[in-house]
C-alpha cells in the first residue's frame, strides 16, 4: 500500500454541493491541522482526494487533475479520520470501481487500476499538445490537466511538420481551422473527450 498520509496533509473535495455533509468534512480537516486545496492546480502528491462516489463520481476539472498526482478516496476516510481524531492512512478508503457521470453520461471507472497506471508512470509523459480554441473544458484548464499528466503544451500550430510529434486537441467544430495541417507529418488529431477518457483510464490511446 502507499505510504500514510503526512501528519498534515492538504486534503481537496470534489463533487459536494454546498451543504451542512460539505461543512463538516472542512470542520474535521481544519480541527485536525489539514490544510483544504481548493484549486485544482495546487493538486499534488501529498493531497487527499476526497469525492462523493454515489450516484456517481462527478468529472470535475479536479478530479481530471487528481487522478494523475494524487490518491482518491471515499467520504469514509473522513469521518475514520474524525472518529481517531487524527489523519489515518488511506490505504482501506481508496476509491475503487464506481461510475463517472459527466453532463448527465455515464461510464463505468476502475479508480484503482488508473492509480496503479499513474504510480507507474504519467501518462502523457513525453507528449506535446495544441488545444483548439473550442474544446471542453477550455484551454486554460486542459493545460493545467494535460501538465499535472506529464504533458506539455504549446501556444501555435506548425506551419511546416514538427520535428516531435505533436497532438492537436479539437472538436468536429475545428474542422476548418485543422485542415491546413492535413497530412502533416507528425502532426495527429485527438478528439477532447477522447482525451479526458484517457486522463480517467491514465492510459494513452
Amino acid at each position: 500500500g502507499s505510504a500514510p498520509p503526512q501528519s498534515q496533509p492538504s486534503v481537496a473535495f470534489s463533487g459536494f454541493p454546498e451543504g451542512e455533509r460539505l461543512d463538516g468534512f472542512l470542520a474535521t480537516v481544519s480541527s485536525l491541522g489539514g490544510s483544504v486545496v481548493e484549486d485544482a492546480t495546487a493538486l499534488s502528491a501529498s493531497t487527499v482526494m476526497v469525492v462523493e462516489p454515489s450516484p456517481n463520481v462527478s468529472r470535475t476539472i479536479k478530479l481530471l487533475v487528481a487522478v494523475s498526482v494524487c490518491d482518491i478516496v471515499t467520504p469514509e476516510w473522513v469521518d475514520a479520520c474524525r472518529a481517531a481524531d487524527q489523519f489515518v492512512p488511506v490505504d482501506a478508503y481508496l476509491l475503487g470501481e464506481c461510475a463517472v457521470s459527466s453532463k448527465g453520461v455515464k461510464v463505468p471507472w476502475d479508480a484503482a487500476k488508473a492509480r496503479t497506471r499513474a504510480a507507474a508512470a504519467p501518462c502523457l509523459r513525453g507528449r506535446t499538445f495544441y488545444i483548439t480554441k473550442t474544446t471542453s473544458p477550455d484551454a486554460d484548464k486542459l493545460k493545467v490537466i494535460i501538465g499535472k499528466a506529464g504533458g506539455a503544451t504549446v501556444e501555435t500550430l506548425p506551419t511546416v511538420a514538427p520535428r516531435s510529434p505533436l497532438v492537436v486537441v479539437c472538436t468536429d467544430r475545428d474542422r476548418r481551422e485543422l485542415q491546413c495541417l492535413q497530412g502533416m507529418r507528425n502532426v495527429s488529431e485527438l478528439r477532447d473527450a477522447e482525451l479526458l477518457a484517457y486522463l480517467l483510464q491514465q492510459k494513452y490511446g
